[in-house]
């Protein structure tokens, strides 16, 4: 079972009340306990649809279907190619399954008869035959009964929606919990539990009604402040301290549940735990993009921990989803909160300065801390667009236009920046429609795919008024600087458009050729400094008075989130690409064969490694990829022969094939044929695994078959472990300042040491690692190996001059690399040189002549968007261009267009 820190506040609650129940009904039966409980749980049965599977296609559309779904599966593994081993399993739980329900009305019944056995010592409480009631129930017993007694009581001062029976029903389990703790250790102290001095169910209720009556007071109201029992002991105050120290994990095997509390209160708890998960993730978002601007960390690491922590904020409420979707949706749950907060400040939401105003803008700050500014803007545009329309219609700006460069977001009156919200919000919205029809845009961030959601259900999640705060958040946070990022969007595309066009595809198989053309399309995205965004709105409005036709769209331009996400899903397939294309011709890993075979040489003849310089883009790629993807074994040869045998075997060919040719079997029409095994070359590896997986996480569709999971905690922190975080920035650094003998004691402990984060710190881990991994996503290895290509040509070129013998047939670079190695081993060739001894030299000379010291990594490029901007306000575009290039993405989105 996994460590509670891995579960959100109210889960941890939940956990809490399994233990409680699970520790009772087990310890009564296991001592005699024989009254019948609860039935099995049913949540855990699947009930039968009944109906058949679907139908399979047949003939020519069926093997049509079959190739397409085959091709982007193919894609699709390739982003999972590093956790591929988490998704082939299920990731574990929150809480472990339990299997039975346990009534309410069985608590007190099951303590008594456990307290019946009670002996009474000085230094325990123990049940008969040396049974103990472990310490971790009454820690566990206090928080439950600390929580929700404290809870109902201050959201009762607040809430006057909140009914008295409902209050009263969430009541009545906090005194079944009392006397349960009564039972267990006060009146089990005293040796005697049957004359208990418990307060009544009756006064357990009035007591929280009676709280419910006090006079509220603003300088004491924190409706959260309860939960901190359930935060990391670190971040917590000393009076919740001792609770929260003691929270219970794998303690019992949890094999029963509370019965379900369906009522207003325990939904406005379940509720109150949401928000203040999402806070602290809302908290994370800001740090990410603090980091950001100050240049700390890159706008790929920012914007994939961006939106990690909407993943994580959509999981918690799917967990809790049942139970809120009785009482209403955010439409509901969020306003109530939002008013009971100004009603506790002395503000009235409902009031308003003039007739015309949407809200009243002095509770503006609460409305964005409550996410009820954004609940209001995104109702507002469902009910404009309603029956899931698919029609796109373009802001016009009606009220208003969102300005990051003229703005000064703290001068602004709450007046102001309502309208600002609410035109940036009516903006994005609309942009977002046009994404989800756009055919070429691979990428969709969470608040892209919420839009969508609330399109197709009508249905409006908090989660998703997560994203939307998240997105006005970064416009605030960021101001003028938010231009920064599509400067850094067009930089990315324009170097990766440099690096393909020097890209050459003679001897390529068709899968890195069509991958290589995705790559292209996928860089129309940007047309001469125009995106695709501003262009599809002036062509879908040549003819609309209403649309200011001048103005450029704005959603790269405001949208770091996107950008980010679009530069990191390009370095990803750019890397795996590249190394697909490096990898199976041959050329860099025979290329670093005898690199190394003639360093070696160099250093037995002369003494001294210095007569054939450091290859530095080659001693990069060894270092990234290791010395087992370029030798068998985990160290490089240490002779001819052995050289010549890793050749062999790394490439999969028989050494036969340097045998003299009248030794060798002949094919047909007496040609001498490649011998070679089935295991094929050796494969390179991708790097970054945690990249890999967040980009796949990013794509924004899926093959069939595999279906997009939402990630939650438990699939973030597998995924770094896997990969060697959190601790792996610790371990490096371990291995940095330690020797030799100390690293197997260090890995030893951090094996035995497992951390556990909580949400906010996988988010911060997720970018972390990230950043850390963007150097292994940077070497051009298209470059490499074209580098790598002309060396092994040079080779072959000069084979007389180096002393190779006369082979009757054909030699690709890769073979030239083996006749060298059979030739040096002095193997029987089809011809001995007379050189033999002198042909390392001669290759040596060869790399002396072609060397050059510099590692290829992508082209720096400095960006500057107003060089399309034309005196007039609008942007340069070329229009034949431009038209010919955006049928690749408009393809079947006619209808959707308001022309």
């Amino acid at each position: 079972m996994l460590s509670a820190s891995f579960l959100s506040t109210y889960q941890k609650y939940k956990h809490d009340t399994n233990v409680v129940a699970s520790w009772l009904a087990s310890t009564a039966k296991q001592h005699g306990y024989k009254a019948p409980l609860a039935s099995p749980s049913p949540s855990g049965v699947k009930k039968s649809t009944g109906k058949p599977p679907p139908g399979r296609s047949k003939g020519k559309p069926r093997k049509k279907a079959g190739k397409k779904a085959a091709q982007q599966q193919r894609k699709q593994k390739q982003l999972h190619a590093s956790p591929s081993s988490l998704d082939a399993k299920s990731t574990p739980d929150r809480l472990q399954k339990a299997k039975y329900v346990l009534a309410i009305r069985d608590f007190v019944p099951l303590a008594e008869f456990i307290a019946s056995k009670l002996v009474g010592t000085t230094a325990t409480t123990e049940v008969e035959n040396g049974a103990e009631i472990p310490s971790f129930l009454s820690t566990t017993l206090e928080r439950v009964i600390h929580v929700r007694k404290t809870f109902a009581a201050r959201f009762s001062e607040t809430d006057v929606h909140l009914n008295t029976q409902t209050n009263a029903t969430h009541a009545h389990f906090v005194s079944v919990l009392e006397k349960v703790q009564h039972v267990l250790f006060k009146a089990g102290a005293d040796g005697n539990a049957n004359t208990a001095n418990i307060m009544s169910i009756n006064e357990a209720t009035r007591d929280v009604h009676d709280e419910s009556t006090k006079e509220p007071k603003v300088e004491n109201f924190n409706i959260f402040q309860v939960l901190q029992v359930y935060e990391p002991a670190e971040d917590l105050s000393n009076e919740s301290d001792d609770m929260a120290r003691s929270i219970p994990s794998s303690v019992i095997d949890i094999e029963y549940t509370v019965e379900d509390d369906e009522s207003d209160a325990e939904c406005m708890f379940v509720f109150a735990a949401l928000l203040n998960d999402i806070f602290k993730l809302r908290e994370e978002v800001q740090n990410l993009w603090s980091e950001y601007r100050s240049k700390k960390i890159d706008l790929a690491a920012a914007a994939n921990g961006a939106n990690i922590a909407i993943e994580l904020a959509r999981s918690m409420e799917d967990e809790v989803a049942p139970l809120l979707n009785k009482h209403g949706s955010a439409r509901t749950l969020i306003p109530r909160y939002f008013s009971a907060a100004c009603r506790v400040l002395g503000r009235d939401c409902s009031q308003r300065e003039r007739a015309s105003d949407d809200v009243n803008f002095a509770c503006y700050d609460i409305g964005v801390t409550f996410l009820y500014n954004c609940v209001s803007f995104l109702e507002s545009i469902r009910k404009a667009t309603p029956d899931s329309a698919r029609k796109i219609s373009f802001y016009n700006g009606k009220f208003g236009w969102y300005d990051a460069q003229s703005s000064n977001w703290e001068k602004m009156d709450n007046r102001q920046r309502w309208a600002q919200d609410k035109a940036a919000m009516l903006e994005v919205v609309s942009d977002i429609m046009l994404l989800s029809e756009l055919k070429g845009i691979p990428v969709h961030d969470e608040f892209a795919r919420g839009i969508d959601a609330m399109f197709e259900t009508q249905e409006i999640p908090i989660w998703l008024c997560f994203a939307a705060q998240n997105y006005l958040d970064t416009l605030h946070f960021l101001g003028p600087d938010v231009s920064r990022a599509l400067a850094e969007f067009h930089h990315m595309n324009k170097a990766t458009a440099e690096l393909l066009d020097g890209v050459e595809m003679e001897g390529q198989k068709a899968d890195v050729k069509n991958d290589i053309d995705d790559l292209r399309s996928m860089l129309q995205v940007s047309i001469d400094g125009m995106d695709i965004f501003t262009i599809t709105r002036m062509i879908a409005n040549l003819d609309s008075h209403l649309v200011n036709t001048g103005r450029p769209s704005s959603f790269l331009l405001h949208n770091p989130l996107f950008c980010g996400l679009w530069i990191h899903h390009l370095r990803v397939p750019v890397h795996q690409t590249g190394v697909r294309y490096a990898a199976k011709p041959g050329a860099l890993l025979h290329a670093v064969q005898l690199y190394t075979a003639v360093r070696q040489q160099q250093h037995e003849r002369d003494g001294s490694s210095m007569t054939v310089p450091e290859w530095a883009f080659i001693d990069k790629i060894v270092e990234l990829q290791g010395l087992q993807a370029f030798f068998v074994g985990n160290e490089p040869p240490t002779s001819l022969q052995a050289h010549f045998k890793n050749y062999c075997m790394s490439r999969g060919v028989s050494p036969a094939n340097w045998l003299a040719t009248v030794n060798r079997r002949k094919g047909k029409q007496g040609s001498v044929n490649m011998q070679t095994s089935r295991a094929g070359i050796r494969e390179f590896n991708f790097k970054a695994p945690v990249s890999l997986s967040c980009a796949a996480q990013a794509q924004r569709g899926v093959a069939p078959g595999m279906a997009r999971r939402v990630w939650n905690a438990e699939t973030v922190q597998l995924i770094l472990e896997v990969n060697g975080w959190p601790n792996k920035p610790k371990q490096e650094q371990t291995n940095k300042d330690g020797d030799a003998r100390t690293e197997p004691r260090a890995k030893a402990k951090a094996a035995q040491a497992r951390q556990t984060l909580t949400a906010p710190q996988l988010v911060c881990h997720i970018a972390q690692a990230i950043q850390a991994e963007i150097p292994d996503l940077e070497p051009n290895y298209f470059a490499v190996h074209m580098k790598a290509q002309e060396f092994l040509e040079l080779v072959r070129a000069r084979a007389d001059m180096i002393g190779l013998p006369d082979i009757p047939y054909a030699m690709t670079v890769a073979d030239i690399v083996g006749l060298v190695f059979a030739t040096a081993a002095a193997r029987e060739v089809a011809r001995k040189s007379e050189r033999t001894n002198e042909v390392m030299k001669g290759v040596a000379l060869v790399m002396w002549e072609y060397m050059e010291e510099r590692m290829i990594t992508l082209p720096p490029f400095e960006f500057d968007i107003d060089e399309y901007k034309l005196d007039n306000g609008e942007y340069r575009i070329d229009s034949d261009s431009v038209l010919a290039r955006l049928q690749f993405f408009t393809e079947g989105i006619e209808e959707a267009l308001l022309l």
